[in-house]
């Protein structure tokens, strides 16, 4: 295996393209799983300053190599994802996960993924020599490019966050994020979005639907969870069932309607 440390996105991406079979290299927790692809080649993207979180009044920038740790301490996001961060197995695994990776990588589940899908945010990322956006969740269908940032423009949507795990320090079995925008006192732009499910993320557009112009006091938590398990569909494993999982899901709907 060969190892990279471009200096620059642009040659990141010309080695990416002249070695087949090569990885782009966030922080390296894909390394120690047991899914992951061989490499013939990794291209490590720490010299390329992208480990800052920058924050204003109108966005946060979460640089790509700013690790899942960094994110769970920092003050300049938002609580849910700072709280969702923070739950993500254990220490070590959090010193080494980058939000790049969470984003880009292929592992099964992630702790943010559904926070910053229910923020609707935007993956700002480098392909054929040019920096280019696109929202998160049409990014995840395709992941081309270098992931340089994650952007929250949105900061005013109300979003919350809750997950299940079997053991404390383990990977969770299920993690679901609700967001959506107030107008008039009402739900517009509803994002349902669960981890675990079925693969790294999956969003309910049924469920969306039906928040829609409802008032909060207005949902009926029965037909919320009918609606978003219509959608979601949920993949058993060695340690949660399928039902199971369908069960953590509606718990999770129901308390995040209560916490509102």
């Amino acid at each position: 295996m060969e190892y990279f440390a471009p200096l620059s996105l642009s040659q990141a991406e010309k080695i990416k393209k002249t070695l087949k079979g090569s990885y782009y290299l966030g922080g390296g927790s894909m390394l120690n799983w047991r899914g992951a692809p061989k490499a013939a080649g990794l291209i490590d993207l720490k010299a390329l300053g992208l480990d800052n979180i920058k924050a204003s009044k109108n966005k946060i920038e979460i640089g790509a190599t700013v690790t899942v740790q960094e994110l769970a301490l920092s003050k300049k996001v938002p609580r849910a994802l700072s709280k969702a961060a923070g739950t993500f197995t254990s220490l070590n695994v959090r010193n080494v996960a980058t939000v790049g990776g969470s984003a880009a990588g292929g592992f099964f589940i992630s702790s943010i993924l559904p926070v910053l899908s229910a923020y609707e945010t935007d993956v700002l990322y480098y392909l054929s020599g040019k920096k280019k956006s696109a929202p998160l969740n049409e990014w995840l269908r395709a992941k081309k490019g270098i992931v340089c940032a994650l952007i929250i423009k949105k900061l005013k949507r109300k979003v919350n966050v809750t997950e299940d795990k079997v053991a404390s320090s383990d990977f969770p079995a299920i993690v679901t994020a609700l967001g959506f925008d107030l107008r008039g006192g009402k739900i517009a732009n509803a994002v349902i979005a669960v981890s675990g499910a079925k693969g790294q993320l999956s969003i309910s557009e049924k469920a969306a639907k039906y928040l829609a112009g409802l008032k909060p006091s207005e949902v009926n938590a029965v037909k919320l969870c009918g609606e978003a398990l219509k959608d979601i569909d949920t993949f058993g494993n060695v340690k949660v069932s399928a039902r199971v999982k369908q069960r953590m899901i509606e718990s999770h709907l129901r308390a995040l309607l209560r916490a509102i």
